[in-house]
Order: C-alpha cells, then structure tokens, then sequence
C-alpha cells in the first residue's frame, strides 16, 4: 500500500448550528497528524472528490444524499456519517422514513449514533451493520459541558452585536409556518417537500400539510406573544433568534418599532443562550441546549398538542398555557438571582444524548475514524468491480449529469431575465444558513480551544482558503 496522508473532510450545511463542534472535531484529528477541510457542503465536497482518498464525515444518511455518498465511496474515500437532525424528530417512523436509507448505510463505514433512542431506530435499516453503529452523541453537546464554556464565552464576544446579560431569549422553529420562498425556490414548504420527492401519497401530503398550518398558527402566536410581553416588561430587552430557514425579513417587519425586541441571526444559538435569563419556545432544540447550559426554560404552547412537530424538545421546559401564566413565571424568573433549569430524568436524557453529561462525543469520533487507518495507510479493498464503478463515476456521470446540468444551466439563465432584487434576497437568504467563513473565523476557534487544553502559548495552524467559504487547515507539528 502506498503512504498517504491522514485527511478528514468536514463538510458544513448551517454554519451556526454545526461550524463549533466541526472545528472540535478538526481540533481532536489536527492533533493526532490529520489534514482538514472544512466549510460548505459544495466545496468540500468538490476537494473530496478531487483528492479521492481520506475519510468524508457527512451530516445525514438520507435518500437525498446517498448516491452522493455512494458516488465518493466509489472514489475510494471512506464514508461516516452523523444525522445533524437525528436527536428530535415528530416519531420515530417519521424519523426513520425521511432520514434513513438503506443505500446510504450500505456505502457508510462508520454511522454514529446521539443516544440509544435513534440507535434503535437506525439499527432496524436493513443494511445496518451493529459494528458500524457507534453510539457517541454529538460534538455539538461536547461544547455545552462546563468545560467548554469559555470556548462559548470567547465566540459570543467576537460574533454577537452585543454581550450583555439578562435579557429574555426566543427561539423560533416555525420555517413551514414562516417560509422563505428565496432560501430553497420553491413557493411553500409543503411544495418543497414535494419536489425533494418526500411526498408520494395522500398521507403524507396531509402530513406536511398539517406541519405547516401548525406552525403558521404558532408563529402568529409568537408574533402577538413577543408584542406583548415587549409592553409588559418595557425595560427588559427581549432577543428573538429565529431559525436559520425561516423567513427572517417577516420577523424584522413586524418588530421595527418595538424598542427593547431585537431581531438577531449572528452566531450561534448558544452564544446567545450564555448570558440570557431565561429561553423561551416551543418544539425548538435550543431547548434542550439551554437546559444543558443551566439555564431555565419555558415552553410557551397554547393550543391543543399535536403530532406534527418534534416532541423531545418539549420535555425540556415548564409548559405554559397562557399569557397570564407566562408573564407570572417570567416575573418569577427575572427577579431571581440564580438560574434554575426544568428537572429532567438524567437517564431520559442519556437514552436521547450519549455525551449528555460528559464532553468525549468528538474524542470518540475521532478515535473511530482513525481505526481507518493502518499507521498511514487508509485500508480500502480494491477490485475489478471498484475500478469498473470508478470508471462510470469519472466518464458517465461527469458527460451525462454535471456537463448536461451545467449546459441546461447556462441556457436557462440566458433565456431567462434577471431579477436583481430576487437575486439579492436568495443571496441574503443563503447567508442566513452559511454566512461568508473567513480564516480568522477559523483561527480564532481553534485558539480558544488550544486555552482550554492548556496550550498558552499560541499556536500556528497552516490555514488555506482552496475556494469561497472552503478551508484547508494542517498542523505544523505533525505535518508531512
């Protein structure tokens, strides 16, 4: 076998909810010798498949990525994959028809799972090798452990408009209800649904469509919810942080005038969460981060409960019923000196979150990966098949569907007009999800992550931009 170099691809779909805990990763492999990529799916994707070899950790086993997936394996990288969305889902039927497909399994050679909760659903997948299965949790709760929280501190004081304390925070998850028809180009978020090829029959158009008049109904509520509390509490600055996919030009519409709401998308979730008083939600994840992060939550939901939204994230608050209710508890709340989480059975939490109570998620990842490796050799099999699938992959699928794209491409946007206000808002869209990443981004996290492991001295990492948004990063220590 010939020597190569240990290279690890880290490629991100959402840069607040991922790009942390995907440089903890970088972190733990830079320091056992590996070469990291790291930043949008496309370009790394794009380095993956020019390099060929290394191993690819992808955000989802789905239907919609599976031949992507089958298609770098093929190439001769080795696949692992970890469900960004596999902690909170509506059941685990919905779970497992949307996000779990079998091709993907087959093709992956590490799936790692959050807890036993999503372990014993994806083990049920026909081609689901136990030995794959490794049940880690996820690097993005590494960084919520006491740990790591002047990891979270360092990022809020460089990312957020402001670090100050004791606000009340507002986490929305309502894109279905509140969609942005510029992010993705469809009209509606059942319309979305249907051309990614998730709604085949009258079930499951009656699901989605349930999804999405639900949270149009909640995201109204939230709407007059934030309204009022603005009033009842005017010296109290409230944040609402709404989710990455939703139509945040809406949120910003209809809270211009009001002097203490502040509608905020930089950063993280948890940055914001750090230094609030309390969170409130429904159906949100940022919950359950909240919770791991001390901090007391409330569950605001006044209509009858439903089955089309996730249910793991409503465990982790107090709630609430009404607006009399919320604003007693929020009183309650702001004039306390300690903050006070919602009471969760620890077990409870471990069956859904491995790394609930420890901070080894990423530590695990690695070491699992690294067993790829015979000291620098990646053990692949090589075989006539292979070099047949290789063959196809390289000729027919660059000649049939990227040049055939790329013509169809460059004809319809000579056919069609611009709309340069419409191309503004897709761009503006877009960036809500994957903000421009800069070098310094890079290099400001794995420095406060070098302090948190006792390195005082700086440390130099050789960071090279290969495209827009699209890094290269190697350790000068260990590198060849």
């Amino acid at each position: 076998m010939q020597s190569i170099k240990k290279t690890l691809f880290l490629p991100i779909e959402i840069i607040p909810r991922e790009l942390d805990s995907k440089l903890l990763i970088a972190h733990k492999a830079l320091e056992k010798g590996y070469s990291v990529v790291v930043g949008s799916k496309g370009g790394v994707y794009k380095s993956a498949r020019s390099y060929g070899s290394g191993i690819y950790l992808y955000k989802d086993h789905s239907l919609l990525s599976a031949n992507m997936l089958d298609e770098l394996s093929t190439l001769g990288l080795k696949i692992a994959v970890l469900d960004e969305e596999g902690l909170s889902w509506p059941s685990p039927e919905e779970y497992f028809s949307r996000r779990v497909n079998d091709k993907a399994f087959q093709v992956s050679d590490a799936i790692f799972a959050w807890g036993k909760k999503q372990y014993d659903i994806i083990v049920k997948t026909p081609s689901a090798d136990e030995k794959k299965i490794h049940l880690v949790g996820n690097p993005r709760f590494d960084i919520l452990h006491p740990k790591y929280i002047k990891y979270i501190e360092d990022q809020a004081k460089y990312n957020l408009s402001f670090f100050e304390e004791d606000y009340v925070l507002i986490n929305s998850m309502f894109t279905p209800g509140n969609w942005n028809p510029f992010l993705y180009g469809t009209p509606s978020y059942v319309e979305h649904m249907r051309i990614r090829g998730l709604i085949q029959n009258d079930e499951q158009l009656n699901f989605y469509t349930k999804v999405s008049e639900s949270a149009a109904e909640l995201f109204d509520i939230y709407v007059s919810l934030l309204k009022n509390l603005s009033k009842k509490f005017p010296k109290t600055k409230f944040i609402i942080r709404p989710h990455p996919d939703e139509n945040q030009e809406k949120w910003h519409e209809l809270f211009a005038k009001e002097k203490n709401v502040f509608v905020e998308n930089k950063g993280s979730a948890i940055y914001w969460i750090l230094r609030s008083k309390v969170v409130i939600y429904t159906g949100c994840t940022t919950a359950i981060e909240a919770w791991a992060m001390n901090k007391p939550t409330l569950r605001y939901h006044p209509i009858p409960e439903t089955k089309f939204g996730p249910f793991l994230p409503n465990q982790f608050g107090k709630t609430i019923k009404s607006e009399t209710e919320l604003f007693k508890e929020l009183e309650l709340i702001l004039d306390s000196s300690k903050d006070i989480r919602f009471d969760v059975d620890p077990d409870y939490v471990e069956s859904f979150i491995k790394n609930a109570f420890t901070a080894d998620a990423a530590e695990k990842i690695i070491n699992v990966l690294d067993s790829f490796y015979n000291g620098d050799n990646l053990i692949n099999r090589f075989s006539f098949k292979q070099l047949k699938k290789r063959i196809k992959v390289l000729l027919l699928f660059d000649i049939k569907k990227r040049w055939g794209s790329r013509i169809v491409s460059k004809l319809k946007r000579t056919l069609k007009q611009k709309d340069v206000e419409k191309d503004l808002k897709t761009t503006q869209a877009k960036s809500q999800k994957f903000p421009e990443l800069e070098h310094e981004d890079i290099e400001a996290r794995l420095s406060s992550l070098d302090k948190i492991n006792g390195k005082n001295k700086k440390q130099k990492w050789d960071i090279v931009k290969l495209e827009s948004n699209t890094f290269k990063i190697d350790n000068p220590k260990t590198k060849l």
